[in-house]
């Protein structure tokens, strides 16, 4: 009888707490979604701007078209509205990019944006956590735009660069560039080889970050690694190798 009630008492116990990490995993796993769902949608808003730009040529004086042309833009890039209104104070609309550029004085898009999730966690309660992101991407103001160069030379093409990146990339839409994000817990990672992050700090709990492509775990979903500033320079700019995966 004694140990009966002791296994009761222990399952009493143990399941609450299971069901509490299996709701904070799936929470995780949700809040990252949307702010990848953003951030790419922000990428291709930055894109568009660049094309924006040349046909505007706003580069002297920012047109008053270009922030609601952004915004628009990028409500029609967000791939999930649904999972943007359950976890972003004020859904799509509550994604803020001011304080951009369209494009600055240096002829690059500088796109800020800023947003809060708000989360109802078990046995915590609801709270809200404000994130931003910065996306820079050089315009299209015609190949002579700073330097007067040639067009036809192949240093004089564009290519994309990560904020710390080690290569160059050919292509913005690069997995090195814009991995598959999923967490883990650190046990799992340790398991399948992972090591960690030398960017991030020690791990506080057993749930971490990984990416299909990377050999690090993560225990920040801000980590620069995972979430990288991307550049478009030209290749005459950049004194890096070419990226193994998109370069030819």
């Amino acid at each position: 009888m004694n140990n009966k009630g002791a296994v009761s008492i222990e399952a009493a116990i143990s399941f609450p707490l299971f069901l509490f990490t299996m709701l904070a995993l799936i929470l995780i796993t949700e809040t990252h979604t949307v702010r990848g769902i953003v951030y790419e949608g922000a990428v291709e808003t930055a894109e568009y701007m660049a094309e924006y730009a040349y046909l505007t040529d706003s580069f002297e004086e920012a047109s008053a078209m270009d922030y609601p042309m952004a915004m628009l833009r990028f409500r029609e890039y967000v791939d999930s509205d649904a999972l943007l209104d359950k976890y972003v104070v004020g859904g799509v609309s509550g994604v803020s990019f001011l304080g951009s550029s369209f494009p600055d004085d240096e002829g690059y898009i500088d796109l800020y944006i800023t947003y809060y999730i708000h989360i109802n966690a078990p046995f915590i309660g609801a709270f809200k956590h404000k994130v931003t992101e910065h996306i820079r991407q050089r315009a299209y103001l015609g190949a002579n735009f700073r330097d007067g160069g040639e067009e036809g030379d192949d240093n004089d093409r564009y290519v994309y660069v990560a904020e710390n990146g080690v290569v160059y990339h050919d292509t913005r839409n690069c997995t090195y560039l814009m991995p598959s994000i999923s967490s883990d817990t650190l046990s799992s990672a340790l398991a399948s080889g992972y090591d960690k992050c030398k960017y991030c700090s020690p791990p506080t709990n057993s749930v971490v970050f990984i990416t299909e492509e990377g050999e690090c775990y993560h225990t920040s979903i801000s980590c620069s690694r995972l979430k990288r500033t991307v550049s478009r320079k030209k290749l005459s700019e950049v004194n890096l190798p070419p990226c193994s995966k998109c370069s030819h």
